[in-house]
């Protein structure tokens, strides 16, 4: 992912919380799980930077949102470990509120929020991604 697209849609997210009016981080990573872009908004907590970065990291793992990995935990419990074990020294957050970015090439990153509730840091990430969305 380039970076000066990962501001774009660092850009639009931060519209979206400041619209909800909740203060989280933004990760953003490319295909390969690796930072791009990385903000606190309005003071939010550090620990919000960790969860952000791993909500990212699964969804981008994967190609597929982290509110459906959160479900595959419960559900699929073996498959979890699997891809925790593939993403060890990695941080890796199975938890809603990450979505994949998907340009016309295919997947070239994801996007995870927290310190919102799980809906909220899922409709941030969603209003980044969609910048780059065809």
């Amino acid at each position: 992912m380039r970076t000066d697209d990962a501001k774009r849609v660092l850009e639009a997210a931060r519209a979206k919380a400041s619209e909800i009016g909740k203060p989280v981080s933004v990760a953003i990573v490319d295909a390969a799980g690796a930072m791009v872009v990385f903000e606190r908004i309005n003071d939010a907590p550090p620990f919000t930077a960790v969860v952000a970065e791993g909500k990212a990291v699964g969804s981008s793992f994967t190609g597929r949102d982290s509110a459906m990995l959160a479900t595959m935990a419960q559900n699929n419990p073996a498959i979890m470990n699997m891809i925790s074990n593939r993403l060890a020294g990695q941080r890796f957050a199975p938890a809603q509120g990450a979505v994949p970015i998907r340009n016309a090439s295919g997947l070239v990153g994801a996007i995870g929020v927290s310190g919102a509730t799980s809906e909220e840091d899922e409709a941030i990430a969603k209003a980044g991604a969609a910048v780059l969305a065809d």
